[in-house]
């Protein structure tokens, strides 16, 4: 082979890679593109998430679209990260669609056979997961919402106190946005 068409050939090689790279960069940045549009697309919402604490009864709403049902609340202790309790498949109406009273085993399906601590840590993260959208999540001061007036069918949020029916108006179900005032 003749010097002059090797180093034609090297430099055709070398070409067809760099434009091969070049390709795998495009397709990479246009599937990560199209991923973001489908995100930002979805219409999950800034879902509010509220508790109140009656006795020794701690129960939360999650804001939920219409046809969303919960498939699993968990509790963990804010300041150590650990697991406290996980209740999974809310047997009544009320739990699935949002309201969720924490530590009783008997309103789901599954539950994990940890008992309500006697004293609850200073801060609780609970998260709810729901079918078709995620669910909210929130990190509440147990002592913010001992403090809270809260009346009947209301609960403490990020946001100040709000009605189960003021947490799920919240939620973008493709209609119109329109949150409510505290």
């Amino acid at each position: 082979m003749h010097p002059l068409e090797a180093r034609r050939r090297r430099e055709r090689t070398v070409l067809i890679s760099v434009f091969a790279s070049l390709g795998v960069v495009v397709l990479a940045a246009v599937g990560f593109f199209v991923y973001l549009i489908h995100i930002m697309s979805d219409p999950i919402s800034p879902a509010l998430l509220g508790m109140r604490i009656d006795g020794d009864r701690v129960t939360v709403k999650a804001g939920q679209c219409p046809e969303e049902r919960v498939r699993r609340v968990e509790v963990w202790d804010s300041d150590t990260e650990r697991l406290l309790w996980r209740g999974g498949k809310p047997v009544t109406d009320e739990g699935k669609r949002g309201l969720l009273t924490l530590w009783d085993g008997e309103a789901y399906r599954t539950s994990s056979p940890a008992a309500q601590p006697s004293e609850l840590p200073e801060a609780l993260d609970v998260l709810v997961e729901s079918d078709p959208y995620g669910g909210p999540d929130g990190v509440f001061s147990i002592t913010e919402v001992r403090a809270a007036d809260l009346g009947p069918g209301s609960y403490w949020t990020r946001d100040g106190v709000r009605t189960a029916a003021e947490l799920d108006a919240v939620q973008d179900c493709g209609g119109t946005d329109e949150s409510p005032e505290p």
